[in-house]
């Protein structure tokens, strides 16, 4: 009994821990979908792409209410075609490092040069999961 018990105090502990690391779900349409499947209030600002395409940009408030650790945070769904194809993560001018955080956390750690703290590293790194590609610029 205390064997099962424990089993399910561990089980929920996980649980709560991973519902709080992926609180906020930025993703609110499909690679793919049409722009008009977004049905958020208020309504986004929409803007042409200087490729053909159309962004339409979302305040990170808007989108996850009760987690404001990305509070400040821009979300910019790009769509090709009428067609989801890229949605990017800005903070600009936010001397922090809760995104690059929020990256790691969510799709995986990568290696800084030794002894350079986080909030001076410039660059890029990429992440390929599954059929997403994922990549952090901070400039």
């Amino acid at each position: 009994m205390r064997k099962k018990i424990t089993i399910i105090v561990l089980s929920l502990m996980m649980l709560v821990v991973t519902s709080t690391s992926y609180a906020c779900n930025f993703q609110i349409s499909q690679f793919g979908d049409p722009k008009e499947k977004i049905v958020i209030n208020p309504v986004p600002l929409a803007f042409p792409d200087r490729f053909g395409g159309e962004s339409l940009a979302i305040p990170m408030e808007d989108l996850c209410k009760n987690d404001k650790s990305l509070y400040g945070t821009m979300v910019v769904y790009l769509y090709i075609e009428n067609k989801l194809s890229q949605i990017q993560l800005y903070r600009p001018n936010m001397k922090d490092t809760k995104l690059m955080d929020f990256a790691m956390k969510k799709y995986g750690t990568f290696n800084l040069p030794e002894g350079m703290p986080k909030q001076r590293w410039r660059g890029s790194y990429q992440w390929e999961i599954g059929n997403d590609y994922i990549e952090y610029i901070s400039t």
